[in-house]
């Protein structure tokens, strides 16, 4: 951990996803937006003198400034009574910093120079003034997660609509009916004033009844029926939806 005027942390990521992660959990844990501060690699300016100005000795600036133009991202904190927590959520997060890297570098020279060999057990010529640095690489990470482009809802409408059908009806109507009389003289009597003689002869019959007629009468009424619409919001592709009603 590096403090600074014992009130800054400062740390390097190589990877700028954890840089960002470390400084979600600072701000998580309580820390200001204000108490953080950042570099990422965007120009040909260093980052040296700033360091310097803020009271960090050449020797760590010169490292940090190395370590900014190689591409990496540079976070600092400013806190007087949190320092190991930050510098905690700063290791948790893949960060490191100049006592850690020195730390390391020293732990390689004493292994090669008392013992010749590396830490992985395998032997090495010891060499005078050796100096290892770490190679590391940016790798790129997508994320995806769903997103609502739209929303589909389905509804009914009733509608009304005039319809029309034929009915067949009966009713009864009178008819009369004519026959021709059989000109034989009836029996049935009839007032006669004259006194002529006279006879009475059948001329037609007459007849009267009812019998059903059948026709057609037309009715017409209002009956309605329930359709189903589709109302769209954003951009929702609907398959079979031709015809439908769409909102949004």
């Amino acid at each position: 951990m590096t403090t600074m005027k014992r009130s800054m942390v400062i740390s390097v990521f190589a990877d700028s996803a954890q840089a960002q992660q470390a400084m979600d959990d600072l701000q998580r844990a309580g820390f200001s937006q204000d108490q953080i501060r950042y570099s990422e690699r965007r120009s040909g300016t260093g980052i040296t003198e700033s360091l310097e100005n803020l009271g960090l000795p050449e020797q760590e600036a010169t490292f940090y400034n190395r370590e900014f133009e190689a591409g990496r991202t540079v976070v600092l904190v400013n806190t007087a009574d949190r320092q190991q927590e930050a510098y905690d959520i700063f290791r948790r997060n893949g960060g490191y910093d100049f006592n850690s890297q020195a730390a390391q570098m020293g732990g390689y020279s004493s292994t090669a120079s008392t013992t010749g060999t590396a830490s992985t057990g395998v032997q090495e010529t010891a060499t005078e003034g050796e100096q290892r640095v770490r190679l590391r690489e940016e790798q790129l990470r997508a994320q995806k997660q769903p997103v609502e482009t739209g929303e589909a809802r389905l509804r009914k409408d009733v509608v009304s609509e005039q319809q029309s059908m034929d009915v067949p009806v009966t009713h009864e109507e009178v008819y009369v009916e004519r026959r021709p009389g059989s000109g034989q003289p009836t029996d049935q009597p009839r007032d006669e004033q004259v006194s002529v003689e006279k006879q009475a002869v059948e001329r037609e019959e007459v007849g009267m009844g009812k019998r059903p007629v059948q026709e057609t009468k037309r009715v017409s009424d209002t009956v309605r029926r329930e359709e189903a619409h589709v109302e769209r919001e954003g951009d929702v592709g609907i398959q079979g939806t031709e015809g439908d009603t769409a909102s949004g």
